[in-house]
């Protein structure tokens, strides 16, 4: 006879958590030594961090000499991640692993060996375009979606050379598809921050066929809380979203799928941050009304992310599907794709 999964309780729970891995695929907080106080206080164990939107090569540098500074003068809480194993390493030493990542290879300009350059100071996980036209393929806020692009090919071709994740979350269905279906087997993308199409129809989630073209080819799926893009829109609770969990797990399994909250922790709404990314190359037209706009995340403040387990055993998670999805997928599709 199989052994019977017991029921979890919220004690139980939180214990789980305590003791798990918890990955979160995306965060673009107002980073500070409270945000990082934050992760340490929630139990969290990793963080993509967003360090390149719309920023150029000279831009893009700043920002990373911002980040070795921050890593310097709070080594107490973070550390710069370049494998799985500072992640893992992280959780032994009470510290978080911060993943660098960019949401626009602006950086890059039109160079394909800047892409090296990015790579040697620690990006490991880069969106293909943020909401707009770029020189790989189109956002899904453009007018038109021309599908990747030749050079697109190249990029992502060169990002699976140099072990980098190619991220899909913003990008538009057809050149979505297609960078699915060019990427090598072995290097499949990822969604790391969306929420499914088939619970709430937005141009910014994703269908059902492309979530399951994605997990078809080994590729990963995070699932964002963004409350207007939810089922229950602003409405929605953390129940809510470990029903969006089992929804895309529906679809592709409970071994493809994780957090990626898309936490924006210390920025207004409005907010001159706020209304820089919700335009054009930061400042041209207005692509969403979500630079001002009210907006619910439901896993709420960073330090209290353990409730998200609770949510998980009022659904009837068992420890094994907790464990997973709160870190442990992340860290084996991470790496298949960095190759450690």
């Amino acid at each position: 006879m199989g052994s019977i999964e017991t029921h979890v309780g919220e004690t139980q729970a939180r214990e789980i958590y305590a003791s798990a891995i918890h990955f979160d695929g995306l965060n673009i907080c107002n980073w500070s030594r409270e945000i990082f106080q934050s992760w340490h206080n929630g139990g969290i164990t990793g963080v993509s961090c967003t360090c390149g939107l719309w920023e150029g090569l000279r831009g893009s540098l700043a920002n990373f000499v911002q980040w070795k500074t921050w890593f310097e003068q709070h080594s107490d809480l973070i550390v710069q991640a370049q494998s799985v194993a500072d992640i893992r390493g992280a959780k032994k030493d009470g510290k978080t692993a911060v993943l660098l990542s960019w949401q626009n290879p602006a950086g890059i300009e039109d160079q394909l060996t800047y892409l090296r350059v990015f790579q040697d100071l620690g990006v490991r996980k880069m969106q293909l375009t943020y909401n707009t036209q770029n020189y790989s393929g189109a956002g899904y806020t453009e007018l038109h979606d021309s599908g990747l692009t030749g050079f697109g090919r190249e990029v992502v071709d060169e990002m699976a050379r140099l072990c980098i994740v190619v991220d899909l979350s913003h990008v538009g269905p057809k050149t979505s598809e297609d960078a699915i279906n060019y990427s090598p087997t072995d290097k499949p993308p990822c969604f790391s921050h969306i929420l499914p199409g088939g619970l709430k129809d937005h141009p910014r989630n994703k269908s059902d066929h492309l979530i399951r073209l994605i997990g078809s080819k080994g590729g990963f799926v995070g699932l964002s809380q963004f409350g207007p893009h939810m089922k229950r829109g602003n409405d929605s609770t953390v129940d809510d979203y470990v029903d969006a969990l089992d929804y895309v797990i529906s679809l592709i399994g409970e071994d493809l799928v994780g957090i990626g909250s898309d936490a924006s922790e210390g920025h207004g709404r409005p907010s001159e941050f706020m209304a820089w990314c919700n335009k054009d190359k930061g400042y041209a037209r207005q692509l969403t009304p979500w630079g001002s706009q009210k907006v619910v995340k439901p896993l709420g403040l960073l330090k209290d992310r353990a409730e998200l387990a609770c949510a998980m055993a009022r659904k009837g998670w068992s420890e094994a599907k907790m464990r997973k999805v709160l870190g442990e997928n992340w860290l084996n599709y991470l790496e298949r794709i960095f190759g450690q």
